[in-house]
């Protein structure tokens, strides 16, 4: 017996090192010695794998003579034994036309960050992909409707972020109170991660002002060559919501092709307390992206989409719509390496349009008043950019972005009722028709420099400027508004300078960057000529202002951050002054200013300049607590206040902290997140901010299943104890269902989601 229990002691003996050796390691980037996240690493003897953090590190169970295995999908696979997995290089396997952020790593650069999309794992639909950016500290969703909403980013929102997809392409909304942001034109699952710049430090993507966003869509790879495509569908049961979506793809060396198709039909939610909320809508999109290589160092790629909308309501509207379509096309080129001063060159051209129609025949005031607006917008751009090598420690960026906006529509109002009550008879009914773009165009030519300089191996310093030439016109201007303007109002011009400088410093584990922006925006077309219409920023009727002058934001950030095998945390801090920040003024008394549409204030509001400040900060840390659990958490905090008003900024998130634990292995995953929503009382008056927003706290729960190569199924479980809250930048104005101005628009409670894709 006694050798018997020797023996097994000497198997464990013997066994222990086998079964309990790990292998750690880190994959970086052959040509940058950037990390690589998201990599894939697998014992080819085992079949155990791992995948690499943000910092592109990994542990694994294997031994020194282990075969290991490497997959990423920008990176042509790897190979390597235990004795060499210390540190992996892989070589890129694509041209990439889409990212904007070619050497930024979110460790190094925190006002620099991305996120990897993978909507399976979420186990549950996004109703546009403004959902997509709730994992990002720093942001928050303004929402009209369930598809009318978008990513705000700090104080900043808007036009005063830079938003667009796969490095260049913009959709302009036609509607003037937003219910067609670009955020619902592309389809959420094509997003295959996003890029962000915090902030105005940089220049090569456009005026920016508040940062910059830009969505990327997928892109084959060498290791998907031949025939590959998926089949995607959902269901929540909260709205009885359904989504059905399909990609094929076709790749090899010198030519790909993908289409991808999707359809959407969302009901109408219910909150926390039982109570209804409209938010149905129905979506039908497509899209089309080919590309050739012509050599291994040139890309020419061709991107077409479109999108088919109709009965869609919008809870914090006046208005819902019935239809609202759009198209886009893009041509982009690339070629690589061209000699040792030329390191590439990129061109990237789009076309985009969006037809809108908004009516009220679901609303409360239709008995008195037909209301439709039907109004369109185009938009045109491209950029030439060339990155330059002049010196070994010198990498330079210069060229000429471009851009037009048209936009076209009027309202046409019926009257139902005489001012006593009665109907008009049909035929003598009266008949208003109102510009409501005043058929404006807005263009800008924007020409830019931007280089990083390597002082040392550890200092590294970056600095950009740019000038934009802008001008406006307003094509048929309404009688009424070429009244309140003086000669001149109906064509302007102006230039704006921009620029940044950052300075980071590298340590192996820690990482420091001091960042500084001047960031200039120009009004936007609505701010310069809308005319008496009411454009969901409050209850208020507005009235544009053409001679506007561009805001300008100043602002400072400094990021730390730390990283080692185990944990990962950060932190930054930021403040902004803005100069001729654009606000609005009510013109009480002013008969210019009396309103002509149906809303409980007599007289409108006109777009002015004021001068306004924010601060916050925003911090994260990470722990992977054992193989296969992870522990994430983040904060993010923002104050920003009108100046010149002496009060707060209109529309500021409050303080939001999200903590989560994760557990995954190769065949399922569980994710249970926690959002803690501090109240906000910090209220601006002049914008009708009356109601002070009570902190609130939400959980997730999501699980996830592989039971066979090519079949992934989620589930999720959204807003776990059905609380009933509501979000500080979610409003209802006149004319709702409950027709109280100012009303908050709550949220979904608890909602029930599952999620199957099957890929070949």
């Amino acid at each position: 017996m006694k050798y018997r229990i020797v023996n097994i002691i000497m198997v464990l003996m013997i066994s222990f090192p086998l079964v309990s050796q790990t292998i750690k390691g880190r994959v970086l980037d052959i040509t940058t010695n950037e990390p690589i996240p998201n990599a894939k690493i697998t014992v080819i003897e085992t079949k155990e794998s791992s995948i690499t953090d943000i910092n592109g590190y990994y542990t694994i169970p294997a031994s020194s003579n282990s075969v290991l295995e490497i997959e990423h999908s920008y990176y042509r696979k790897g190979k390597t034994d235990g004795m060499n997995a210390g540190i992996i290089y892989l070589k890129s396997s694509v041209i990439n036309l889409e990212e904007i952020i070619l050497k930024a790593d979110p460790m190094k650069d925190i006002t620099h960050s991305f996120i990897v999309i993978d909507n399976i794992k979420k186990g549950s639909q996004p109703r546009n992909s403004a959902d997509l950016f709730n994992d990002i500290p720093g942001f928050s969703i303004q929402k009209r409707s369930a598809m009318a909403s978008e990513p705000s980013l700090r104080s900043f929102r808007y036009e005063q972020m830079n938003i667009k997809f796969d490095g260049c392409t913009k959709i302009v909304n036609a509607c003037p109170n937003r219910m067609d942001p670009i955020t619902s034109h592309i389809i959420p699952e094509e997003v295959n991660k996003i890029e962000v710049i915090k902030g105005p430090y940089s220049v090569r993507f456009g005026q920016t002002f508040g940062g910059i966003v830009n969505m990327i869509t997928k892109q084959p790879v060498p290791e998907e060559y031949g025939i590959h495509g998926n089949a995607e569908a959902g269901y929540e049961t909260n709205g009885d919501n359904k989504v059905f979506r399909s990609e094929l793809m076709y790749a090899k060396e010198r030519f790909d092709i993908t289409a991808n198709g999707e359809y959407r039909d969302f009901g109408d939610y219910k909150d926390g307390n039982s109570l209804q909320v409209p938010s149905g809508f129905n979506t039908i999109s497509y899209s089309m992206k080919a590309g050739i290589n012509p050599t291994s160092k040139q890309r020419l790629q061709f991107d077409w989409r479109q999108k088919f909308s109709k009965d869609i309501l919008h809870a914090g509207l006046p208005m819902d719509s019935p239809k609202d379509d759009s198209y886009s096309a893009a041509f982009d080129y690339r070629i690589n390496s061209i000699n040792k001063f030329v390191n590439s060159v990129t061109l990237k051209s789009y076309y985009s349009f969006v037809d809108h129609l908004m009516n009220n025949h679901l609303r409360p005031n239709f008995t008195k008043m037909d209301a439709s607006t039907p109004v369109t917008s185009n938009t045109l751009g491209g950029k030439l950019e060339f990155a330059l090598t002049p010196l070994n420690s010198l990498f330079l960026y210069t060229g000429i972005d471009v851009s037009n906006e048209k936009r076209e529509g009027s309202r046409t109002r019926i009257i139902m009722l005489k001012p006593d009550g009665t109907p008009f008879p049909e035929a003598s009914r009266p008949v208003k028709v109102d510009s409501v773009w005043q058929d404006a165009s807005l263009n800008d030519i924007g020409l830019f420099a931007e280089g990083t300089f390597k002082i040392t191996e550890k200092l590294f310093t970056t600095a950009g400027l740019r000038t934009d030439f802008v001008a406006s016109e307003a094509g048929s201007p309404a009688s009424g508004f070429s009244k309140i303007y003086e000669q001149g109002f109906d064509k302007t011009s102006e230039n704006t300078i921009g620029g940044n400088i950052s300075i980071k410093y590298l340590l192996e584990k820690s990482h420091f960057q001091l960042a500084y922006g001047l960031g200039t925006r120009s009004a936007s077309m609505l701010e310069r000529f809308i005319y008496h219409l009411a454009v969901a920023a409050d209850g208020y009727e507005y009235v544009g202002n053409p001679f506007l002058k561009p805001e300008k934001n100043n602002q400072i950030e400094f990021s730390v951050s730390h990283f080692n095998t185990r944990f990962s945390a950060g932190a930054s801090v930021f403040y902004s002054t803005i100069k001729d920040y654009i606000s609005a003024v009510y013109k009480d008394g002013d008969s210019n200013f009396k309103k002509v549409f149906d809303n409980p204030f007599p007289y409108a509001k006109q777009f002015i300049n004021v001068d306004a400040e924010q601060m916050g900060f925003e911090a994260y840390f990470s722990l992977r607590v054992i193989e296969g659990l992870e522990f994430n958490s983040n904060i993010a905090y923002t104050v920003a206040d009108n100046n010149t008003f002496d009060e707060p900024l209109a529309q500021i998130a409050p303080m939001t902290t999200k903590i989560g634990l994760k557990y995954e292995k190769n065949k399922f995953w569980i994710d249970l997140r926690t959002t803690i929503t501090s109240k906000q009382d910090r209220l601006a008056l002049s914008f009708g901010e009356k109601i002070i927003t009570p902190g609130y706290k939400t959980a997730d729960l999501r699980v996830g299943f592989k039971p066979f190569k090519g079949l992934s199924l989620g589930a999720a479980i959204l807003n776990v104890f059905d609380e009933s809250f509501y979000n500080h930048m979610n409003y209802t104005y006149s004319n709702t269902i409950a027709d109280v101005v100012g009303k908050k628009i709550y949220e979904s409670g608890r909602n029930i989601s599952f999620y199957a894709r099957y890929q070949f």
